[in-house]
């Protein structure tokens, strides 16, 4: 395993800036995910930290050493495609073990290592099968395998699991999770699913057009959102938006809402500061997600962060283990998580609570975080 420094890095097609300079860091058996919509560069930059593509500026460090301008035979990198490429002539041991074979590694090593990596991803029995006998999630796993038996210092992983089921993606997303927490190995792993991110990543760098929205924990990146495209492409359902008036109440600050019968509250802001003074009875947006607006919880009612409004009931769609509710404030649909045994009806009026202790506020102009 080995440190991946990114400095600066650019890459231009013709006319097209598809990366604007990207800064990353981490450390040595660090898990890194790349994540954010189709074209925003993630694939790219993952290319360029393999030696795929040339970087037109920039330099990238692997372990310390400067690869920026090595061929990816040189970097000692291993890489998981999207689309496996196993070679369907050779069986299960041959692809495993093709890559050492490559380097000359002797016969006997190359077969302790794939009986290693076998038994690691339990695809012993697997191992004289050819990849057309193989399920999806069985040729990920023989990809997987070719990739560690190499022992390189850096893994790529490039959207591995996206061909593969909504149950198979779950369950293979654990064996990755428990892969890494054995190994301890470095790990850059591209996706469009912030599912992924949040369950596997040490650390995210959330991409838009090119450049590195917010790069920081799962969970620092859920809670403290550096603007709204961060907000909400991170969380599902994702994060409301609600346009409000900013008020000042008693001191401190509180944004007013209306629901679709007419009622009005105030929703105190808890960490309000004089950084906010401009923006009294000016609009401003109110970031608040799902499971903070929750059914009237006894324990919590006289929490100063709390407020509770009431409002009807839109829709409802049942999770499982709780329910969101779609209801309408300021003329915008919010959704609420709320236990299925404390739902209304559709159409009825249902008592809320709002935990404004996370809630943040941003600028409508430039979608930048105010508070």
């Amino acid at each position: 395993m080995a440190t991946l420094e990114i400095q600066s890095v650019k890459k231009t097609f013709g006319t097209v800036d598809v990366l604007k300079g990207i800064d990353l860091s981490i450390e040595a058996g660090e898990f890194l995910i790349l994540v954010g919509p189709s074209g925003c560069g993630k694939s790219t930059l993952m290319n360029s930290i393999a030696g795929l593509e040339d970087v037109t500026s920039g330099d990238i460090h692997i372990g310390g050493t400067n690869v920026t301008g090595l061929a990816p035979k040189d970097r000692d990198i291993a890489m998981v495609f999207q689309s496996y490429a196993l070679y369907p002539s050779m069986s299960v041991r041959q692809n495993i073990a093709f890559a050492l074979e490559i380097r000359k590694v002797p016969k006997e090593e190359r077969n302790r290592e794939v009986e290693r990596v076998a038994e690691l991803l339990q695809i012993g029995h697997l191992l004289d099968r050819k990849p057309s006998q193989l399920s999806g999630g069985q040729r990920q796993r023989v990809a997987m395998g070719r990739a560690l038996a190499r022992h390189p210092k850096i893994y790529l992983f490039d959207e591995p699991l996206s061909n593969l089921d909504a149950k198979l993606r779950v369950e293979m997303r654990t064996e990755i999770k428990k892969l890494h927490q054995r190994l301890k190995t470095t790990i850059v792993y591209v996706t469009h699913d912030q599912i992924e991110a949040m369950t596997l990543a040490d650390r995210i760098a959330v991409m838009k057009d090119g450049e590195v929205q917010q790069f920081g924990t799962p969970q620092q990146i859920y809670d403290d959102p550096a603007n709204m495209f961060v907000a909400g492409f991170m969380g599902s359902p994702a994060m409301n938006f609600l346009r409000c008036e900013l008020q000042c109440v008693d001191g401190g600050y509180a944004v007013g809402v209306t629901t679709s019968e007419g009622s009005s509250y105030r929703l105190p802001l808890v960490h309000g500061d004089n950084s906010l003074q401009s923006w009294i009875g000016k609009e401003v947006i109110l970031g608040i997600r799902p499971e903070q607006i929750t059914h009237v919880i006894p324990h919590k009612d006289n929490l100063d962060h709390v407020a509770r409004f009431s409002a009807k009931v839109s829709v409802a769609e049942p999770t499982g283990p709780d329910t969101l509710v779609l209801i309408s404030l300021n003329g915008q649909e919010v959704d609420c998580r709320v236990d299925p045994r404390e739902e209304k009806p559709v159409g009825s009026d249902m008592e809320f609570m709002v935990d404004m202790s996370k809630a943040v506020l941003f600028n409508p102009e430039t979608e930048g975080r105010l508070l």
